[in-house]
């Protein structure tokens, strides 16, 4: 009786191991399937800035006396990027907008795209692109590139900007706390791209 008792509790203990080790593993894949999600919405996220960095003519290095068309009221714009086709398109930190999302926000103030992937000369949308944003754990203290300058006071926001006034190379940097993403793009390479091209065909 009692050996069968003594292999009762060795069996109990070595299951209790056995649930202990699965649910750390468990923990351990939800925080890694938590982490690849919110990269990949901070990739999406930068995409668009990216986007409209290319296809915008300027940065404006005080946003804060920029204009908006949207209400900047308990947000922070951060990038505000000029335009000639669709007026300026703002990037803002703000709080989140609704329950369903959590902690601090970024929001894109600007032209909605068509169903080609250009933007629309007619809608004009404010909405959030992504929450849970986190100051960076260690914030710039000064920019990636040589000769670029913080865009307004933009190091310690879970969205950072630098840009170099001579390339127009702006460099962007969106911070959810430990992890963070990092892009970069050429505002007004459209420009280029174009002058180039119309080159081309003045040649040939």
């Amino acid at each position: 009786m009692m050996e069968l008792l003594i292999v009762l509790l060795l069996a109990s203990g070595l299951a209790l191991v056995c649930f202990n080790a699965l649910l750390a593993d468990g923990q351990v894949v939800g925080r890694m399937a938590k982490g690849w999600r919110q990269r990949q919405e901070r990739e999406r996220a930068l995409d668009l800035i990216r986007h409209d960095l290319i296809q915008g003519d300027d940065v404006l290095l005080n946003p804060a006396q920029a204009q908006h068309r949207c209400s900047m009221n308990k947000r922070q714009p951060v990038l505000v990027i000029a335009t000639k086709k669709a007026g300026p398109i703002t990037y803002a930190i703000g709080p989140a907008p609704s329950s369903i999302w959590a902690s601090r926000v970024l929001l894109r103030c600007g032209p909605a795209f068509t169903k080609a992937g250009v933007w629309s000369q007619k809608a004009f949308l404010n909405r959030v692109l992504i929450d849970r944003l986190q100051p960076p754990e260690t914030p710039w203290q000064q920019c990636p590139t040589a000769r670029g300058v913080e865009v307004g006071n933009s190091f310690p926001l879970p969205l950072s900007v630098c840009m170099e006034p001579d390339t127009g190379l702006v460099t962007v940097r969106l911070s959810q706390g430990r992890e963070d993403s990092t892009a970069s793009a050429v505002v007004g390479l459209h420009n280029l791209v174009g002058a180039d091209s119309q080159e081309d065909k003045t040649n040939n």
